[in-house]
C-alpha cells in the first residue's frame, strides 16, 4: 500500500492540518477563558467592592490569540466571511481559478504582514516591554498572537492553493458550487430526512 505521507505536500499539509487544529482548540479555550475572567471581574468588583488590575487586559490578550492565533483553525475549515456572488455562476475551470488566486492573495497578505510582525514582536522581546497598568505583563506575549497567527494562515493557505491546482491539473472539480449561506443546511439536510422518515413508520 502506497504511503500517502511521502513527499512535501502532504507532510506540509499534515503540519498545517495539526496546527491549526491544536491552535483551533486553544482558542475556544481562550474565549472560555475570557468569558471566566471578565465574569470573575463583574462578581468581585460588584459583590466584594474589590478593584479589578488584571482581569480585563487578561480578557482581551485571550481575545487577540482566539482572533490571530485561531483564524488558522477558519481558515482549514474555510469558515470565514466568503462573498461568493459571482463565482457561483462561473464554469467549473474558471471559478476554480478565481478560488485559487483568491487563496494566492491570502498568502501574500499575510507573509508581507508576519514579515513587518515578527521584527516588532522581537524587539518587544529584546527591550523587555511591560505594559503600563497596574498588572504588567510583559508585551512580547500579545505581540506575538499576529505574527504567529498570520504565518499559520498562510501555511494553511498555502497548502490550499495546491490543492486546488492539482484538482485543477487533474479535473477533479465539482461541477456545481454550494453557496455559503446553503452548506450547513445541506449538511444537516440528511439527518432531518432521516428523523422525517422515522416519523413516518
Amino acid at each position: 500500500m502506497e504511503n500517502t505521507n511521502r513527499g512535501f505536500w502532504p507532510r506540509l499539509e499534515y503540519v498545517a492540518k495539526t496546527l491549526s487544529k491544536i491552535t483551533g482548540l486553544i482558542g475556544a479555550l481562550s474565549l472560555l477563558g475570557a468569558a471566566l475572567a471578565t465574569t470573575e471581574a463583574v462578581l468581585v468588583r460588584k459583590l466584594l467592592g474589590w478593584s479589578t488590575i488584571w482581569q480585563i487586559e487578561f480578557s482581551v490578550f485571550l481575545l487577540m490569540f482566539s482572533c490571530f492565533v485561531g483564524a488558522a483553525y477558519g481558515q482549514f475549515g474555510r469558515h470565514h466571511l466568503n462573498i461568493d456572488l459571482l463565482i457561483i455562476h462561473l464554469k467549473p475551470k474558471p471559478r476554480e481559478i478565481v478560488l485559487a488566486a483568491a487563496d494566492a492573495a491570502t498568502c501574500l497578505i499575510c507573509l508581507v504582514v508576519a514579515y513587518y510582525a515578527w521584527p516588532m514582536w522581537w524587539e518587544a522581546v529584546t527591550r523587555n516591554d511591560h505594559s503600563e497598568s497596574l498588572w504588567g505583563p510583559p508585551l512580547w506575549i500579545p505581540y506575538l498572537f499576529l505574527p504567529l497567527g498570520l504565518s499559520l494562515v498562510f501555511l494553511q493557505c498555502l497548502v490550499q492553493v495546491y490543492r486546488r491546482i492539482e484538482a485543477i491539473k487533474l479535473g477533479a472539480i465539482e461541477e456545481t458550487m454550494i453557496p455559503s449561506e446553503l452548506k450547513d443546511i445541506v449538511a444537516q439536510e440528511p439527518a432531518a430526512a432521516k428523523d422525517k422518515g422515522a416519523g413516518h413508520e
